[in-house]
């Protein structure tokens, strides 16, 4: 049996499709010893690959959930005094990629795989992968601010697309998004003079964080993994 090498890579060295075609053309991808440029090319479990001198291996794809507690950083190596995701037994020896990266002082549910296309497609906006939110600011929005929300909010340094907004309570919100751009909850709650005093990531596609313990590591189901990939088209 064959692969796309793009593929290939994207599923053994955690990156994307696109940039398994940018290793290719960069001539840093050797098959038997041969460099190769030209995308297309098809490998067998029986060829010898190796990216920028070192061999790739096959590797089991694998998926998990994980409830990042606040006060940790989505990151990682050296802290600096702060705990990171080297705090997790398993995390610290695999290195997985991950989708959803969450600030310091938030918290809430993060992907972890080395599926490379699965990563790509939960973090680019066009493939649409919802993120919910759980949100308690120190005050309150009316309909209209919402509804501005809803609509796309541009601030003077930001454009925010549409999203999902709903007032649980004063001072509680929902919000899904399908784009992740830096701090942009709290941007946008900033916007309305509002600061935000929890923020909690409870789904990702079909993915939640039920049952699951601050700093706690799941395995996705089969099932799971295949809904996921339905979300993101």
């Amino acid at each position: 049996m064959t692969v796309r090498l793009n593929k290939f890579l994207s599923a053994n060295c955690g990156v994307s499709r696109r940039e398994a075609d940018r290793l290719i053309e960069s001539g840093l991808v050797r098959i038997n010893g041969e460099k190769v440029t030209e995308l297309g090319v098809q490998v067998s479990e029986t060829d010898n690959i190796e990216l920028d001198g070192d061999p790739v291996t096959l590797s089991e794809l694998e998926y998990y959930r994980f409830f990042k507690p606040r006060g940790m950083l989505t990151a990682y190596g050296d802290g600096r005094g702060k705990e990171t995701l080297e705090e997790i037994p398993y995390l610290r020896e695999k290195k997985l990629a991950y989708s959803g990266r969450l600030d310091y002082d938030s918290e809430g549910l993060i992907i972890f795989t080395n599926d490379g296309d699965l990563i790509l497609r939960l973090q680019k906006s066009e493939f649409k992968a919802e993120k919910e939110y759980l949100v308690w600011v120190n005050g309150d929005l009316c309909e209209d601010d919402l509804e501005q929300i809803r609509s796309g909010l541009s601030t003077d340094e930001m454009r925010y697309l549409p999203c999902g907004a709903e007032r649980i309570k004063a001072g509680h919100f929902r919000l899904i998004l399908t784009e992740g751009k830096k701090r942009q909850i709290r941007e946008i709650f900033r916007f309305f003079g509002l600061r935000v005093s929890r923020l909690l990531r409870v789904r990702i596609g079909n993915i939640n964080i039920d049952g699951l313990r601050a700093g706690e590591l799941k395995r996705l189901s089969a099932k799971e993994i295949t809904e996921l990939k339905k979300c993101t088209g």
